[in-house]
């Protein structure tokens, strides 16, 4: 750094002014193909700025996806992830517009050609405009103020905190023994051939829409971070019967839906607490003495997620008549296409073996404990109709609606992560991508048969390819060669399910420790 930025003794000037000399002389004879490998460096580069802006644009549409869906849900998560895109989208133009500056000055053309930069190796444009011009201090308090901006955004995150106070500090160098002290502009633009600042500049580009990426992401998992994985919670009486054979009882079901068994709620009826069993729920009895219509009332008391408590009331009704129909989903309150799902079907009064169930869109079985539906139509109600053989002939006794809907997509993992920080090591022989049915009652399996591991390496994206489940040794060797904090990006992943589909599953995205 030259003489005028710091008070310096007379001896510390002549130093600093050999320094210059010496500098600019090995300026002078700085091999063209080192320059052009600048040139090479800051293609590759561009390239993984160009991805980084594919994958943001991606994320941003599946805010835009979700707060369709939900916008008070997602709306400040949302606002948060515009304001990272603005902030962002100006810094680099603003590095654009430097680096367009530079060039031309050094060129003296009217419009920058990266491609073709004749003063490649000039060593005092950059200093100028960034030193003396007082460019590059401007630009470090940018940078700085867009580095805690975006550190606010996700302090609960150490990790995420240390990865970007790293790739985007402002902090001077440190003093080494026998130099003279420098500033964060000076170690960047002081001295340099015009094509390594173009490059470093472009490197600035490419860590910010690196971190850019890194804090949308942490903002749209914090849209269900601290919710349930429903969007809505709901208490459930599910009667075995609503009507009652007088001198029967009459009993049902009573659970709060998506029950989380770790926390499990207390539930009473009209004002008497009820044993809870293992699956949530607890059973209301209570005889049936004599027809006529009932009705009861309670509450579910439950653990929030923030630790509060909060109560969800019900109220359920019955009739003692005589028998009636009853179909009760053995699993849930719709059918499933591709796999068997499970009904039990009773009438009050009425043997088993009288029973002719039939059911539209589906066919229907007999089984040892039931019967088992299997829809045809994804998307189309099945209509379960109950007729029983009786001595006056056959007579529909009732039917009820069940909604239709395709198995649920997996979510793809490794290492039981779908995102987040895993160590090198665990990349042995052996690992396997699997895909996996969050909360899905049914016996359906999905198995991974292909997928893409990629990474950036010197500038450019790497990517190798496994036709099965298991991490090849060429992914294997790709991961192994990822120095600490890079990303690594599991892709195009594709499972096929009992159910006879091929699904295309979400990216994995983990960060090298």
């Amino acid at each position: 750094m030259g003489a005028k930025f710091c008070a310096e003794a007379p001896r510390q000037k002549l130093i600093g002014v050999m320094y210059l000399v010496y500098t600019a002389m090995l300026a002078l004879n700085v091999d063209k193909n080192v320059l052009n490998a600048f040139t090479t460096v800051d293609h590759g580069l561009e390239m993984t700025i160009q991805n980084f802006n594919a994958k943001n644009i991606q994320t941003y549409a599946r805010f835009d996806q979700a707060a369709a869906v939900n916008p008070k849900k997602v709306g400040k998560y949302k606002t948060k992830a515009d304001s990272v895109r603005n902030q962002t989208d100006r810094l680099v133009q603003h590095i654009q517009d430097l680096k367009e500056f530079i060039v031309c000055k050094a060129d003296q053309k009217p419009k920058a050609d990266f491609e073709n930069i004749e003063k490649k190796d000039d060593t005092h444009i950059a200093a100028e405009v960034m030193l003396n011009e007082g460019k590059g201090k401007v630009l470090k308090e940018m940078l700085k103020g867009y580095r805690e901006n975006l550190v606010n955004m996700v302090k609960q995150d150490t990790a995420l905190v240390s990865a970007l106070n790293k790739s985007l500090s402002t902090d001077k160098p440190k003093r080494i023994e026998g130099e003279l002290p420098q500033t964060w502009e000076s170690s960047r633009f002081d001295g340099y051939p015009l094509i390594a600042v173009v490059t470093l500049m472009t490197k600035m580009q490419s860590d910010l829409r690196n971190a850019e990426a890194d804090v949308i992401n942490y903002l749209f998992k914090q849209i269900d971070a601290k919710s349930f994985k429903v969007n809505k919670l709901l208490s459930q009486v599910i009667p075995n019967s609503t009507y009652v054979l007088e001198g029967g009882t009459y009993e049902s079901q009573i659970f709060l839906a998506a029950v989380d068994t770790t926390s499990y709620p207390s539930i009473t009826v009209n004002g008497k607490k009820l044993k809870v069993n293992d699956n949530g729920k607890a059973i209301f009895s209570v005889p049936a003495n004599k027809a006529g219509d009932y009705s009861y009332n309670g509450k579910i008391r439950f653990k929030m997620p923030d630790g509060t408590y909060k109560n969800f009331p019900f109220k359920g009704e019955y009739q003692v008549a005589r028998p009636t129909l009853t179909i009760s989903p053995t699993k849930m309150n719709v059918f499933y296409k591709g796999v068997p799902n499970p009904v039990s079907i009773s009438v009050p009064g009425v043997l088993p073996s009288q029973l002719e169930p039939q059911v539209s869109n589906g066919k229907i079985k007999r089984t040892k404990s039931g019967y088992d539906v299997y829809p045809t139509t994804a998307g189309k109600k099945s209509v379960v109709s109950v007729y029983a053989n009786l001595p006056g002939g056959k007579k529909l006794m009732g039917k009820m609606d069940f909604r239709v809907k395709r198995v649920p997509d997996p979510i793809a993992e490794i290492f039981g992560l779908s995102s987040g920080a895993v160590l090198k090591t665990k990349f042995r022989s052996g690992v396997k991508v699997e895909a996996v049915l969050k909360d899905f009652d049914f016996d359906l399996k999905f198995k991974v048969k292909s997928f893409v591991v990629s990474t950036t390496k010197r500038g450019f994206v790497v990517e190798k390819r496994s036709t099965s489940d298991r991490l090849t040794s060429e992914q294997l060797k790709l991961v192994k060669g990822v120095t600490r904090g890079g990303r690594v990006y599991i892709e195009n992943i594709i499972a096929h399910g009992d159910d006879g589909t091929d699904r295309r599953l979400p990216s994995i995205s983990l960060r090298i420790n």
